[in-house]
């Protein structure tokens, strides 16, 4: 009865699969037959997205342009970490880099390239460490729950990775070239063509080093500098996007993303050896039609995802490789009429695991279907958006999830906003299937999320100020939690009710006269998660803050430039970190400088960008995770060459 049962199940997602990409065709040749030969061909620009109405009532953080050129030969990691509230779990340079945004965990957070989540399947999360950022023209963040536009893992808050090319800007290369301490060695280089009607953009990276650096051990009076070791790496990756403008009212994208990582990992103790390597690669292509006219608009994505990690440890014996196949398939509609905006969409997303530590291939199904609407008022000084979300899931079941958002703009100076949502994350593969300890039935985590905030903004003489504040309440039920189970293997489960709530502000001071501008950014979060209800028997976990959540940080920078050179001054504190769930163990606060220099020359056929930077400038001893040293003074330089346009 069970096995015909099954394959009952296996019939209707067959179906189920068949109807969807049999609709994704239709719709696609039913908008392409409206195409017109008699349109002229401009180029028009869009705007309305979903990333737009997800902004709505909500804090949000664009990455600005001298921060990417400062930080263009590292990682996403890096420029989160100094320049977002958000605390980035980092074991070493090099190593794994996450999230910990608004006090959840690293499945909480959506990654999302060009519109897509490339959150591994198996293990709900990505590698920050992973992601170059100069290969992203935008770098944003949005903050607060959006489960409704993003689904499953959009809980505490999302990350924007966008490529923004426009057509007719000519052609381009550029090549940056980097080194530094711990034997650091970084190259990228990019070609970009954009004429009338065609966009070809090329970019390729090798970041590599031996990373063997010195830390000093506090609890070791003889001797306290210590080495890390066994910690090299080498990422090597390209990406190519190509775009065509078919006509005035139709243009199509098509984007590739490779990397291929190796990494040995060291031991939690510095003595001793490690034979232990990680290879993470990845291969990513994402296609994008979109049509329009003057009150429609409709876009058909697509994209493929295979991640494969390998593990190695040749003194344990331990080898491991897994493999995952993600295919998604999107259509969003917009509607204008009078001052409204209906938009609505489906979304197919399938996940195969092909692992030995499963019981055979696993596979993981979601089909959902968006509905909202987004409204103005007064000219535009109010807004609304309200949205809402239902899904099938092919393991247990999905909540239907919603969004309710607000901004209202008193004047240009001082705006108001808010929003609520219902948020939820689904299980990953591992959860459900891991050999030994899954366990199938696991219920999604869910819950409620509501924040508000408040911006003010003026401009006296040469001087602007900008100050900005937001609070914010999470409460998650049904919290996954991996615990000893039979014969002490680790099995998840539904065992925590989670609240988290804090504050957030943002101080910017900026000062601009003739070829000088000086700014001071200060950003600061107050940050309370706590274990409200544990399921688990004799737990002394209640009212106790997670573990490395820090209640308090604090990020401040300081930039002075003139004419073509530029100074910034980073300063960043991070508070008390707990590393057991009873809070009877912890890692000091910490505070540490770095020091970012750069220097454009403006030559007759190229630019010139020459970099430095000295990173715990001051040479203190700190750790931001147990175990896992940082390294004391560092440095870093580099030199970008960039042709000016031509045949623009």
């Amino acid at each position: 009865m069970i096995l015909k049962i099954h394959r009952h199940k296996a019939c209707d997602l067959n179906f189920i699969k068949i109807i969807i990409l049999f609709g994704f065709i239709l719709s696609t040749n039913c908008f392409a037959q409206k195409k017109s030969s008699v349109v002229s061909l401009v180029t028009v620009e869009v705007t309305t997205n979903k990333n737009d109405l997800s902004q709505i009532g909500k804090k949000t953080e664009a990455i600005d342009s001298i921060i990417k050129q400062q930080f263009k030969l590292n990682s996403i990691g890096d420029v989160l970490s100094l320049n977002t509230p958000i605390f980035i779990k980092n074991y070493g340079p090099g190593q794994l880099a996450t999230t910990a945004f608004r006090g959840g965990n690293a499945s909480q957070t959506a990654i999302l390239w060009n519109g897509f989540n490339v959150q591994n399947a198996m293990l709900g999360q990505s590698d920050l460490s992973l992601m170059p950022s100069f290969l992203f023209e935008d770098i944003g963040v949005e903050y607060g729950g959006s489960s409704s536009l993003w689904g499953s893992g959009a809980v505490g808050g999302s990350i924007h990775l966008k490529s923004k090319t426009l057509f007719n800007q000519g052609f381009k290369t550029y090549v940056g070239l980097g080194g530094g301490s711990f034997g650091v060695k970084n190259i990228n280089t990019g070609i970009l063509y954009s004429g009338k009607r065609f966009i070809s953009s090329s970019k390729i990276y090798n970041s590599l080093a031996q990373n063997n650096y010195a830390y000093k051990d506090t609890s070791d009076k003889e001797p306290p500098v210590k080495y890390q070791k066994n910690a090299a790496y080498n990422f090597i990756g390209f990406m190519q996007e190509l775009k065509f403008l078919i006509n005035a009212r139709q243009n199509l994208s098509v984007n590739s993303w490779v990397n291929v990582n190796k990494r040995r990992l060291p031991a939690f103790n510095a003595s001793a050896d490690s034979k232990t390597y990680q290879y993470d690669n990845a291969t990513r292509i994402s296609a994008n039609w979109s049509y329009i006219n003057s009150n429609f608009r409709s876009v058909v994505k697509a994209a493929f995802f295979e991640d494969r990690i390998n593990y190695t440890d040749s003194l344990t014996s331990l080898f491991s490789k897994s493999k995952t196949h993600t295919i998604i398939a999107e259509n969003e509609n917009y509607i204008n009429w009078h001052h409204h905006q209906l938009n609505f969409g489906l979304n197919y997303t399938s996940s195969k695991a092909f692992t030995s530590n499963y019981d055979g291939t696993k596979t993981l199904d979601r089909f959902s279907f968006l509905i909202g609407n987004r409204f103005s008022l007064m000219q535009n000084k109010w807004l609304s958006y309200v949205s809402a979300r239902a899904e099938y899931f092919s393991v247990g079941k999905l909540p239907i999830t919603g969004n309710l958002s607000t901004e209202y703009n008193f004047t240009k100076y001082f705006s108001l906003m808010a929003s609520t949502a219902k948020v939820y994350r689904q299980p990953t593969l591992n959860e459900l299937y891991w050999l030994p300890g899954g366990n199938i039935n696991l219920k999604p985590e869910q819950g409620y999320t509501f924040e508000g905030s408040a911006n003010y903004k003026t401009q006296i003489n040469n001087f602007s100020f900008f100050v900005a504040g937001a609070v914010f309440s999470r409460k998650i039920n049904n919290w996954i939690l991996w615990v000893p189970g039979a014969d002490g293997n680790p099995s998840p489960i539904n065992l925590q009710h989670v609240w988290s709530r804090g504050t957030e502000t943002t101080w910017k001071i900026t000062y601009v006269k003739d070829k000088f501008v000086a700014k001071l950014n200060v950003l600061t979060a107050y940050v309370l998660s706590t274990i409200e209800a544990d399921k688990q028997e004799n737990s002394n976990t209640v009212n106790k803050q997670l573990i490395y959540t820090p209640r308090y940080t604090v990020n401040a920078n300081m930039l002075i430039g003139y004419n073509k050179a530029a100074i910034t001054f980073y300063d960043q504190y991070i508070g008390y970190r707990f590393t057991t769930s009873d809070n009877s163990q912890w890692l000091n606060p910490y505070q540490i400088a770095s020091l970012r220099l750069n220097y454009s020359i403006d030559a007759k056929f190229i630019d010139l960008i020459l970099f430095a930077a000295c990173n715990n400038l001051f040479n203190k001893s700190y750790t931001i995770l147990s175990g896992r040293p940082m390294p004391l003074r560092n440095y870093e330089f580099g030199i970008t060459l960039q042709s000016k346009n031509r045949n623009k």
